[in-house]
């Protein structure tokens, strides 16, 4: 099978709202929106909200960040954001996309940094050790075992950014779309293996791009067939399709590896749309940031005091698997806690 060439790849209260319930949201002042969408609090249980983003292939958590923590991330980001140049993505070492895609895929007017690991104290003392994020990754992952911080990145889309081409998130980790549609007891086993905290620094709009998604979109086979099709048609849905998702500051939109969704356009003339995207993957794959390598001394000297869970999540402990000896692993006594003194 020939693997998608890169331009194709680029290519419901503490109840569920059913899919079949319509819902007027008003989740911001002076915004009135008819979607079909999960929402729930962050302190639903984390089973449940598994379940949820299971059947819909993604959810929102509201009010997964105090505005205190809001502001002293938006603080951190802002110097940051002012001398990045739009367009690009988050890593400054990236060649081009070819076709001179950087601007279609990126957002003209759209500004993305990265390291937030070293940027950023707030993210370092506040989202790596979010327990709803941990809660919730241990229960989406324990089928597969332990799980790391793949990439963080603040996106900030800017007036005037036009909409991104429907995508998937997992589509870094193609395979396993493929490897991972198995049949069990007559159902469809599907195990989760990358997900993605999109975390709103602003309130986000219908007017100022919030994200779109394609209900669902994550239930695709990606057959060879699908895979294989010069067009990738897969991803290819009419814009009545396309569901925005309005979210407050501080709620997060959790998207699964699979769910076909977009940036949109941000049709305002003053106001940018600030989201964190926070892409956690199973410890079997490997993370797009080398965080063990590239923390700073005051960064490495942060988590020191974070606990354990924060660590592990930024490749500083050795990883777990449901089946097998582990990855990540130091074989001296003590392994790499006892090794990093860290």
């Amino acid at each position: 099978m020939t693997p998608p060439s890169a331009a194709q790849c680029i290519r419901t209260t503490a109840k569920r709202v059913r899919a079949s319930q319509l819902i007027t949201t008003k989740c911001i002042p002076g915004i009135i929106h008819t979607r079909y969408f999960s929402r729930l609090p962050c302190s639903t249980p984390a089973p449940e909200l598994n379940t949820h983003l299971k059947n819909d292939g993604c959810i929102v958590l509201t009010q997964m960040f105090p505005p205190s923590q809001i502001s002293l991330l938006n603080t951190d980001f802002h110097q940051a954001l002012a001398t990045t140049t739009p367009g690009r993505p988050a890593n400054p070492n990236k060649a081009p996309l070819p076709n001179s895609l950087d601007a279609q895929t990126f957002g003209k007017n759209t500004k993305r940094i990265g390291n937030l690991i070293n940027l950023s104290p707030a993210f370092r003392d506040h989202v790596i050790t979010n327990p709803t994020l941990h809660d919730l990754c241990s229960e989406i992952f324990k089928e597969t075992g332990d799980y790391w911080l793949s990439t963080a990145q603040m996106i900030e889309l800017g007036p005037g950014s036009k909409a991104q081409p429907l995508h998937a998130d997992g589509a870094g980790w193609w395979p396993f779309w493929t490897m991972a549609d198995t049949e069990k007891e007559g159902v469809l086993w599907r195990p989760e293996y990358a997900v993605n905290f999109l975390i709103a620094m602003t309130d986000t709009t219908v007017d100022n791009g919030a994200t779109g998604v394609v209900r669902g979109s994550h239930k695709i086979r990606y057959t060879p067939d699908v895979l294989n099709n010069p067009d990738f048609d897969a991803w290819k849905f009419p814009d009545d399709r396309v569901e925005q998702v309005e979210l407050a500051a501080g709620d997060c939109l959790l998207l699964g590896s699979r769910i076909v969704h977009r940036g949109e356009e941000n049709k305002t003339v003053g106001e940018k749309r600030g989201l964190l995207s926070c892409t956690v993957v199973s410890a079997s794959l490997t993370p797009d940031e080398a965080f063990p390598l590239v923390m700073e001394a005051e960064a490495r000297e942060a988590v020191k005091g974070l606990d354990e869970r924060a660590k592990k999540f930024v490749g500083l402990r050795d990883m777990n698997m449901a089946i097998g000896e582990g990855v990540w692993q130091d074989f001296r006594i003590g392994g790499l806690k006892t090794c990093l003194v860290i």
